[in-house]
Formats: C-alpha cells, structure tokens, sequence
C-alpha cells in the first residue's frame, strides 16, 4: 500500500502546485494593464503599461516610434496581438450605407468582459483564432459601454481598433459607439470602474483615470471621434435611445452627436450645462441614458408607440438597436421596430459557461446569435 500512498502523495503536491501555478498567472494577469499610448514631452508617442514584478507592479514606459505598433499581452486563453498605430482619427460619420447583402453584427455593453466577447465573435465567424478579421465586407457595430465593470476594457478597446483598420482594408467596418460609461468615465466620473483601474492610475502617477484615456491620449483621441448614435442604411445605432422629447425638439444626427462630443471637452465642459439642448442630451431623456423602451424604467418616461414611430419617421428608419437596458435574451419590442441587445455578458453561475448575445443582419434578416454559435430568427413582437 505504501507507493499507492506515495503516488497519492505526489499527485496532491503536484496539483497543489498547478493550482498555485495558476493562482499565480491569474495574480500576474490581474496585476498587469495597459498598454496606454501617451503624447510625450517632445511630441511624440509613449507608451505606458503596468507590469507585473518581483516588488509588484511597477510602471513601464518606452518610446514609441512613427509608424510603430505596441504590444497586448494574452489574456486567459486568448492569445496576445500586436496592434500598428495610425494617425489621429477624423469624426466617424453619423450616416453610413452598406450594399444590400452586406451581413452586420450587432452586440452591446461589453462592460470589460473580453473573453466572452472575443468567443461570441469567433462563435459568427467575425473574428478568428488568432483575433483577426475574418468576416469580409461585414460590418460590426458595438453600441457602446465598453468600460466599466470587467477587468479587460483595455484589451477589448484595442482590439476594436485593430478590427478597424483590418476590416476596412477588407473591405468591411467597425463602428463603435459611445455609451453612457465612456461619456462618465473619459469626464473623470469613475464609480464604475474596475478596482484593477483604480490601481493602474496610482501606479502609472496620474490623479484620475481618466487621463489615460484624455483628448492627448491615442485611444481617447480615438474614441472622441466616435458617435453617440448613428445610421446604417435603414436602421438607427445607439446606446440607449430616442426619446420623444428629443424628435420634438427635432435634434440631427450630427447634432447630436456634436453635443455628446462637446461634452468630452473638458475646457468647454461646465459651461455647456446651462445649454438647454446640452441638458436634454445628456439626460436621462438623451440618447445615451433614455430606458423608455422597456417596461418598469420608472425614472424614465416610457415610450408609446406613436412616439417610436415617430422616431423613425424623424430619422427614416425602419429599426432602432440599443443597448443598455438589459434583457435575458435579443428581444424584439414595438413590433420588431425597436430590438433591445443587451445580454449582459456573463458566466452561468451553474455550469460556468459564457453567456452572450448579439444581432446578426443578413439581407433583410435579423437572428439572434448566441455565443455558442446558433442563430435563431427573430420574429417581431406584437
């Protein structure tokens, strides 16, 4: 009996070793952060990331040359990429048209969570394993509140961008959005954040977060070029939604959108308050906060359905995606004229399996995608 309990021995110390192996990694993942691209002293690029050491982390900073890329390390089962900076962004335009049998992918509110939302991509045949673009002249939408919650916001914002340039270069598209986390957090307003974020502004000696992601900064430059709300073909892109309030007071597009961006600059910032068309946007009745939609949203005045229709009269449309309120599945409301896409993304606290869902759009076709790679028709509501 004695080596069936020498072998049971070593078996408990070497899977005591495995499970302090991966405590470990997971230490050093949780520690690590970054990287963020930052406007030097002469002019040029630095990049600044937290990294794990003997003495814990410790901040990190390297010249970045024109034309360079910087490096994002792997995370969980993903694989680590390298991403090539590009020149600062222009403002993404507020109205886009696709060929008829171009397929569109539409997901919500990631909230931090990139594994999951990496293996819902993969799941459609979005990305591949390796991270890249793989679904040609497709275009992907992403209805804001990346930041936030998760422990990965980072990784998902680079990657984003490096879908960016892949997609267009094939021909496709990625278009982000902004949700009402980016508008808080990039303004200084950061109880929402990941306590690892909290972290990685001490250690890389800034006062708030928010200035890794300031108008100096590659991806705050990048994202205050995105919109708040946009139209692709016959439907209307965005975070939370339209109230009727908004369509009243008759707002564009690009108006819109230029007031969300105002907001993100914070030398005009406090005086923009006392304009009322400022205060309506930015509200609880704006595009990046309205819950009407969705029954119970006491603090919000709930939609009638003449007032949907009228919003898709007022931007010729046919449907209107949000994000923001969350459902347990892809749900079609008034009708199939409003399809709210906000599955949180999460583990089942059962099985530990993922739990995600997007919107796919082929040819006049909405599905459900499920982060195990089916896809079920949607059928309006009544």
């Amino acid at each position: 009996m004695e080596p069936i309990k020498t072998i049971r021995r070593h078996a408990a110390c070497g899977w005591a070793l495995f499970a302090l192996l991966v405590a470990w990694i997971a230490s050093a993942s949780a520690a690590t952060d970054g990287p963020y691209v930052m406007k030097a002293a002469h002019g040029g690029w630095e990049v600044w990331s937290v990294e794990a050491g003997p003495q814990g982390p410790r901040k990190q900073v390297r010249s970045l040359p024109a034309g360079g890329s910087v490096q994002v390390p792997a995370v969980a089962g993903l694989p680590a990429f390298a991403v090539a900076v590009r020149e600062p962004a222009s403002p993404s335009p507020a109205e886009v048209s696709i060929a008829a049998d171009v397929p569109l992918f539409v997901l919500a509110d990631t909230h931090g969570e990139y594994e999951i939302m990496v293996r819902l991509l993969q799941a459609h045949g979005v990305i591949d394993d390796a991270l890249r673009w793989s679904f040609g002249k497709g275009r992907l939408a992403v209805l804001g509140d990346v930041l936030d919650r998760g422990a990965h916001q980072t990784e998902i914002l680079w990657l984003l961008y490096r879908l960016e340039d892949e997609a267009a270069r094939a021909g496709g598209g990625v278009h982000l959005l902004l949700g009402n986390h980016e508008l808080m957090v990039m303004s200084g307003d950061v109880r929402y954040l990941n306590p690892k974020y909290r972290r990685s502004a001490q250690i890389l000696g800034v006062d708030s977060y928010a200035e890794l992601l300031g108008p100096q900064t590659l991806l705050g430059q990048w994202l205050r070029a995105k919109p708040a709300v946009m139209k692709l073909n016959d439907q209307l892109l965005l975070h939370g939604g339209i109230s009727r309030a908004v369509v009243d007071r008759g707002l564009t597009l690009d108006e819109l959108n230029a007031t969300v961006r105002s907001l993100l600059d914070a030398s005009s910032r406090f005086g923009l308050w006392v304009n009322a068309r400022t205060r309506l946007v930015a509200g609880p009745l704006g595009p990046l906060w309205y819950r009407g939609y969705f029954a119970g949203q006491s603090d919000y005045p709930a939609a009638t359905l003449d007032d949907v229709k009228a919003v898709l009269h007022h931007f010729g449309v046919r449907t209107v995606l949000v994000g923001h309120t969350a459902v347990p599945t892809v749900t079609p409301l008034y009708g199939g004229r409003v399809i709210a896409v906000q599955v949180y993304p999460r583990r089942d606290p059962g099985t530990g399996a993922f739990i995600a869902e997007g919107v796919l759009i082929e040819r006049g076709v909405r599905f459900r995608a499920t982060i195990d790679g089916r896809r079920e028709r949607l059928e309006p509501a009544p």
